[in-house]
Formats: C-alpha cells, sequence, structure tokens
C-alpha cells in the first residue's frame, strides 16, 4: 500500500499573500479561483492562459504573466501551484520553491496537497483520501450535507455567543468550563434533530445567569 505523507492537517491564512500558479490550463484555472477567493495575491505564469483566466486578469483579480517558467519566478512566495501540463517541468518547480507548494501531477512532490472542499456559512468540510479526488470531493459533500444550515447558523450564534461571553467578568478557566458543559454530544444530537432554537435557547440562558448572580 502506497503511504500517505500528508498526515498534518492545516486552514491558512492567504489574504494578501504572493501565490504562484505556473500553467494557464483548466486545473490551473481551478487552483487559481480557489486562491483568489482565499483573499490570495496570485500571479499566474504560462505561456498562453485558459480565456477564463484572461478575464480574470482583466478584472484586476489575477496577475498573468505571459511566458514560460523561468528559475527565480516563485523566490518570494508564499504558496507555489505547480499546474503545467509537463511531468518535468512541474517538479523542476518543486525543487526550486522555498516555500509551501502544491505539485499538481505528482503531488508527493511537493509539500501541501489541497483536499476537497465544501463551505456553509462559516464552517469547511474537507476531506482527503491521499490522491483520489473524485472520491474525496464526494465525501467532502456528502459531510455538507450531513451537517447542514442549522450547523452553519449554529457557528455563527457561536460566535456571537463567544463575544458575548467574553464582555462577561469571567477567567479564561471559568469561559473554557463554561463551553465544555454547552457543547457536548447532546448538542451535537440536538442539531441533528433540527432543535437549533432549543439549543440557542439553552446557551443565551446560560450567558444571562452570570449577569444575575449577585
Amino acid at each position: 500500500m502506497e503511504e500517505n505523507l500528508f498526515r498534518y492537517s492545516a486552514m491558512l491564512n492567504l489574504n494578501g499573500k504572493r501565490c504562484a500558479v505556473i500553467g494557464g490550463g483548466k486545473v490551473a484555472l481551478r487552483k487559481t479561483r480557489t486562491l483568489v477567493a482565499a483573499s490570495a495575491n496570485v500571479t499566474v505564469i504560462a505561456p498562453a492562459a485558459d480565456e477564463n483566466l484572461t478575464a480574470l486578469a482583466a478584472d484586476g483579480k489575477i496577475k498573468l504573466v505571459l511566458r514560460g517558467y523561468e528559475s527565480g519566478d516563485v523566490n518570494d512566495c508564499f504558496l507555489v501551484v505547480a499546474a503545467t501540463d509537463s511531468a518535468a517541468l512541474n517538479r523542476q518547480i518543486a525543487a526550486e520553491s522555498p516555500c509551501l507548494v502544491n505539485v499538481v501531477t505528482e503531488p508527493e512532490l511537493g509539500n501541501v496537497s489541497v483536499p476537497a472542499q465544501s463551505t456553509s456559512g462559516r464552517l469547511s468540510f474537507t476531506a482527503f483520501g491521499g490522491g483520489l479526488p473524485a472520491y474525496t470531493a464526494l465525501l467532502a459533500r456528502d459531510i455538507a450535507r450531513t451537517y447542514g444550515d442549522d450547523f452553519a447558523e449554529f457557528a455563527d450564534f457561536l460566535h456571537e455567543a463567544r463575544t458575548r461571553l467574553q464582555q462577561l467578568d469571567l477567567t479564561p478557566k471559568e469561559r473554557t468550563a463554561f463551553w465544555r458543559k454547552q457543547l457536548t454530544e447532546e448538542a451535537i444530537g440536538l442539531l441533528h434533530e433540527g432543535r437549533l432554537n432549543t439549543l440557542k435557547e439553552r446557551i443565551n440562558n446560560a450567558i444571562d445567569s452570570f449577569r444575575t448572580e449577585p
């Protein structure tokens, strides 16, 4: 069985980070769109580009450089995606990238592999199957359906509730104990049963109880 080298999961903040996509085809377009959605500062380098990449450049969402890859193109990048149709060139890009690098043709040559992802509000659901993109995309969509709109709305509610709790005169230890008491398997069960309002009311009452204590 082939070993899965990608064992450390992480969510990256790419806001304003310089990222480069080397390649101009459909795969490069897909990779570019996810980076743009993450508010990265994206440069695409390729001798020719998909018309949708050209449109993104025309809209000012990416920088498009219409030429082949040159050594040094990735020196000051935070993340590089090697997405050309040449395995040899992708290997060269991976070897020269002093940063996070995702290699489309041979993921094991890079140090980042991007999982399939589905989002619902504040929630992001990812799945990684070690090189089986169709299967992992299916899993990510199924997870998002399982944890649907109520879970996303509850995440928004928790963000607001956390802010309210931080305004109270509680120690960090007390706040931690509060959330451990409220966020239990029972709470997840209520969400699966469609009893979001019951759960929100319970947490609101628990927060309000601190305000009424003498």
